[in-house]
C-alpha cells in the first residue's frame, strides 16, 4: 500500500509538469502534506532512493518528494508540531539503516546532503563520509598535507567556474556539500578559502559569518583576523563586517569580528564602499499569514541587467529566506511581481517599510539565537540597504509606531468600535486571512481534550486568551504593510491590535471569530486527503451510494441540527454570487456532529453532506421545485429551513457583493430579514432561481 501511494505520488508529480509557478509546487506541498501524515513513507522514499546505484535526473521525482517532506516537517516543527519532528526522525533514521547497511553511496550523500540544506535543516550525521571516501591516503599524511590542499585548490576552481564567480553562488555550493563531509574538513574547508587571498574569498567569509553552525562562523572570523594581520582584509570587506556583527548571535565568532573591527582601527585600516546599488522599481509584500510568514519582492535593475529579490520574514523566527532570481526581460520580471499580486495579495509597499520590516525581523531571530540567512548579504547590497541593523519592537511598540493607531485614537468610541466590527468583511478583500488560524499541537490538543463542540469552542477561546500579542503582533505588521500601500483597511487592523492589547471580548473582534471558526475547521480537516479547495461539484463529482431514508436524520441525531436546517442552510451557501469554499461553511456542520459520530463514519457523512449540496443547487435552479420542497414539510419543518437559510445569509453576508447586488437580490434579502411568510413563498423562490441563474451563467 505504501509503495502504491509513493507511486501515485510520482505519476502527479509527473502530470504536473516542470511549471516552477504552476501546478507543480501544489501538487508537491499536498505530497509534503502526506508525508508529514505519514513519516514512514519518508522512510521508504530514502530506501528507494538508496537502491539505485547511481542516481540520475530520471530520479528527480523522488528526490523532490522528500524535498517536499523536509520543507513540511521544518514548517511544522517551527510551528509548534511535533509531527514535524517524526517525519525527520523517520528520514534519518532510514538513513542511518542505509549507512549501516553499506547502501548508501557518495553520490547519495551528496544527494541528501543538498536537501537538507536548502530545505534549512541541521544534517544527520549518517550523511557525512568517512575522510577515506573524500580524500585519497596521500592527501590525508599528516607529513604531506600540502596534497590535501592541492585537492580543494583544485575543487575551488572547479566550483567558481561553475558559480560563474559569483560569491553567494559558491557559497550555496560548498554549504550543500557540507553535510557530506566529514565534521573535522568543514571547518578545514572554510578555514582553507577564508586565508586565500583572492578577493572571492573574503567575500565568502562574510556569508559563512552568518551560518547556523558556530563553529564555521568562529572558524570565518579567525580566517579574517588573519588576512587583516596579513593586511589582505578589503576595506569593503571591513564595511561589510561593521554591520554583519550585529546580524550575528552573541557569541565567540561575533567577539572575534569585534576584535577585528578594534584591531582595524588600530591599524587605521578605514572601511570603504564601492558599490552602487541597483534601481528598485517597484516592491511588492504580502500580509503576514497566520503563522507569522511573510513574503516580499524586489523588482531590481543595473544596466540591462535584471533580478527580483526576495525575502520570507517569519515572526519569531527571523529573516528565513533571501535570495535573487535573475530574469532574462523586463516581462519576465514583470511576471513575478504579477504572480505575488494575484497568488498571496501583495501589495505596493515602499523601501523604507522593507527596511522597517527586516530590521524588526532580525531582532526577532536573534532573539531566538538565529543569523538571517546568508543570502541577506546579497539583498541587502544590491538594494542599498546601508547600515540595516536590528531593531528590537515590542509588538505595543510596533501598534504606537503606526500612523493608522494615531488616527483611530483620534476618533470617537463608536467610530473605533466600527473598524473591529468591519473586520468581518476582511476575507472577501484579503486572501490571507484564510490562513489565520492556530495549527499547533498546543491548539489542537486544547480540542481534542473536548468532550463536545460547545466544550470545544469554550476550550478554544479560554486558550486564544494566552495568544493575544501574537495575533495583535500579526494585526500590527498586517497594518503596516496596509497603510505604506494607502489601503485603506489600515486604521481597521490597528484598531483590532489595538483591541487586543486593550482586552477586548474576542468574540467581539469578528477577525478573531474567523481565527477560532478557521482553527477549528483546520483541526477538522487535519487529513492529508483532505482538499480544502474543491468545489461543490468536484467534491460530489463521484458520489458514492445514494442516500438511504432517514441516513442523514440519524447521523445528525443527538444535536441541535435537523435535516430541513441542513436543507435551508446549504441552500444559502450554494445562492451566494460569491463561492462559498467548503472549509468556509463545513465547520458550523461539523462541529455538532464530530463528537457524536463513530470514525468510520465520517467520510459517510462527508459524502452525504455533498450529494445534499448538489441536491439543493439543481432545487434552487428550479423555482416550482423550490416551493414544493419547502411547503412539502411540516409547520416545524418549514421553520428549520428557513432558520438554515436565514443562518447561511447573516454568516456569508459578504459573499454578496454591494457593487454586484441587482434589485432581485435587495428585495431578497428584504424578505430574509423581515421575515418569512407563506404569501412571500411563490415570490422568493423566483428570486432565488433568478440569482441561480445569474450565478450560472
Amino acid at each position: 500500500m505504501a509503495k502504491s501511494r509513493i507511486d501515485e505520488a510520482l505519476a502527479a508529480l509527473k502530470a504536473a509538469g516542470n511549471d516552477g509557478f504552476g501546478a507543480r509546487p501544489e501538487v508537491l506541498e499536498r505530497l509534503g502534506l502526506d508525508l508529514l501524515h505519514r513519516p514512514a513513507l519518508g522512510g521508504q522514499i530514502v530506501a528507494r532512493i538508496c537502491a539505485i546505484a547511481e542516481p540520475s535526473p530520471r530520479d528527480e521525482g523522488l528526490l523532490d518528494l522528500l524535498g517536499a517532506g523536509l520543507d513540511a516537517a521544518r514548517i511544522a516543527r517551527e510551528n509548534g508540531k511535533v509531527r514535524g519532528q517524526a517525519l525527520i526522525d523517520a528520514v534519518e533514521a532510514a538513513l542511518e539503516l542505509a549507512r549501516g547497511q553499506g547502501r548508501m553511496t557518495s553520490a547519495h550523500s551528496l544527494l541528501f546532503a543538498k536537501l537538507w540544506t536548502r530545505n534549512g535543516l541541521p544534517a544527520p550525521a549518517a550523511l557525512a563520509l568517512q575522510a577515506e571516501e573524500v580524500v585519497p591516503a596521500a592527501g590525508r599524511r599528516a607529513s604531506n598535507s600540502a596534497e590535501g590542499d592541492v585537492l580543494l585548490e583544485g575543487l575551488f576552481a572547479e566550483l567558481i567556474q561553475q558559480a560563474e564567480g559569483e560569491p553567494l553562488a559558491l557559497h550555496h555550493a560548498l554549504t550543500e556539500s557540507f553535510p557530506a563531509m566529514p565534521p573535522e574538513m568543514r571547518d578545514h574547508v572554510v578555514a582553507y578559502s577564508v586565508g586565500r587571498s583572492d578577493p572571492i574569498h573574503a567575500e565568502l567569509a562574510c556569508y559563512w559569518l552568518l551560518d547556523p553552525a558556530q563553529h564555521i562562523r568562529l572558524t570565518a572570523a579567525q580566517g579574517l583576523a588573519h588576512r587583516l594581520a596579513s593586511a589582505e582584509l578589503p576595506g569593503r570587506i571591513l564595511a561589510s563586517l561593521v554591520v554583519l556583527r550585529s546580524w550575528m548571535p552573541d557569541d565567540a565568532a561575533r567577539a572575534r569580528v569585534d576584535t577585528i573591527l578594534k584591531a582595524a582601527m588600530r591599524k587605521s585600516v578605514a572601511p570603504s564602499t564601492d558599490q552602487v546599488p541597483w534601481t528598485m522599481h517597484s516592491i511588492r509584500a504580502s500580509l503576514p499569514d497566520g503563522g507569522g510568514a511573510q513574503s516580499i519582492g524586489i523588482a531590481l535593475q543595473s544596466g540591462t541587467q535584471r533580478k527580483m529579490a526576495m525575502l520570507l520574514l517569519k515572526q519569531g523566527q527571523g529573516v528565513k529566506d533571501a535570495y535573487t532570481i535573475t530574469c532574462r526581460t523586463a516581462r519576465d520580471q514583470k511576471s513575478i511581481v504579477e504572480r505575488m499580486t494575484e497568488e498571496v495579495g501583495a501589495l505596493t509597499v515602499t523601501s523604507d517599510y522593507v527596511r522597517r520590516a527586516v530590521s524588526i525581523a532580525l531582532a526577532d531571530g536573534l532573539a531566538q539565537g538565529l543569523p538571517p540567512v546568508p543570502g541577506l548579504i546579497e539583498v541587502v547590497r544590491l538594494c542599498g540597504f546601508a547600515g540595516l541593523r536590528p531593531d528590537v519592537k515590542s509588538t505595543p511598540d510596533l501598534i504606537a509606531d503606526l500612523a493608522s493607531t494615531r488616527a483611530v485614537q483620534a476618533l470617537p468610541p463608536w467610530q473605533h468600535g466600527d473598524l473591529i466590527t468591519a473586520s468581518e468583511e476582511w476575507w472577501d478583500r484579503h486572501e490571507t486571512i484564510a490562513s489565520w488560524f492556530e495549527d499547533s499541537d498546543a491548539a489542537h490538543s486544547v480540542l481534542d481534550k473536548a468532550r463536545s463542540a460547545k466544550s470545544a469552542e469554550s476550550a478554544l477561546w479560554k486558550w486564544l486568551e494566552t495568544r493575544r500579542d501574537w495575533w495583535a503582533r500579526i494585526l500590527a505588521r498586517a497594518a503596516d504593510v496596509l497603510e505604506t500601500a494607502n489601503h485603506p483597511d489600515a486604521t481597521g487592523f490597528a484598531a483590532c491590535a489595538m483591541a487586543l492589547l486593550e482586552g477586548r471580548d474576542l468574540k467581539k473582534i469578528p477577525v478573531m471569530l474567523d481565527v477560532h471558526e478557521q482553527t477549528i475547521e483546520a483541526w477538522v480537516r487535519d487529513d492529508p486527503d483532505f482538499d480544502p479547495g474543491l468545489t461543490f461539484e468536484e467534491l460530489a463529482h463521484e458520489a458514492p451510494a445514494p442516500e438511504r431514508k432517514g441516513e442523514v436524520a440519524a447521523l445528525l441525531r443527538g444535536t441541535e441540527l435537523s435535516v430541513d436546517w441542513l436543507d435551508g442552510y446549504m441552500t444559502g451557501i450554494v445562492i451566494a454570487p460569491k463561492m462559498i469554499m467548503p472549509n468556509q461553511w463545513l465547520p458550523a456542520v461539523l462541529e455538532p456532529v464530530l463528537p457524536r459520530i463513530n470514525p468510520s463514519q465520517f467520510q459517510r457523512f462527508m459524502d452525504l453532506l455533498m450529494m445534499r449540496a448538489q441536491t439543493v443547487s439543481d432545487v434552487a435552479s428550479v423555482p416550482d421545485q423550490l416551493v414544493a420542497t419547502i411547503s412539502g414539510r411540516s409547520k416545524k419543518g418549514q421553520a428549520e429551513w428557513w432558520s438554515g437559510f436565514s443562518d447561511a445569509m447573516e454568516k456569508f453576508r459578504s459573499a454578496w457583493p454591494k457593487k454586484g447586488m441587482t434589485k432581485e437580490d435587495r428585495r431578497l434579502f428584504e424578505i430574509v430579514t423581515g421575515g418569512f411568510t407563506s404569501a412571500d413563498m411563490t415570490e422568493f423562490a423566483a428570486l432565488v432561481g433568478h440569482r441561480q441563474e445569474r450565478n450560472l451563467g
